[in-house]
């Protein structure tokens, strides 16, 4: 089987239809296409790929695994360059750091704010006796 009919056939699972389903949305005349084209016994042409990856909802370049392939729909994915994926990924540690210390100076200021209560209620009022 070819890298290229078995991510036929995934795409077409994937989709929920049967090799009849997928010959009729890419009007061809049976299912047997469909099945020679998933056991690598017959290659699709390259307009064939294109109305495929048109009715499977992915590209040429996933179905002929020139790129990965998706387990789920393509718009469930999003492409972001791995640079700003890095990038988006420090922004966010940065902001959570600066959260981590905003927390602790409130933190502080409420147990120092305690402390110093607790030294005033434990020393006696001199004053009144």
């Amino acid at each position: 089987m070819s890298i290229t009919g078995q991510r036929i056939r995934k795409y077409r699972e994937l989709m929920g239809w049967n090799q009849e389903t997928l010959a009729k949305n890419i009007e061809k005349a049976s299912k047997q296409t469909i099945s020679h084209w998933e056991t690598g016994r017959h290659d699709p042409s390259l307009s064939e790929v294109r109305k495929l990856a048109e009715v499977l909802n992915t590209t040429v370049a996933q179905l002929v695994g020139e790129a990965p392939m998706f387990e789920e729909p393509r718009e469930n994915y999003i492409m972001v360059k791995k640079d700003d994926l890095i990038e988006l990924q420090r922004k966010a540690l940065d902001a959570e750091e600066e959260r981590v210390k905003s927390l602790t100076e409130q933190l502080e200021k409420a147990l120092g704010s305690d402390e110093n209560e607790a030294t005033e209620l434990s020393q006696p009022d001199i004053t009144s006796e």
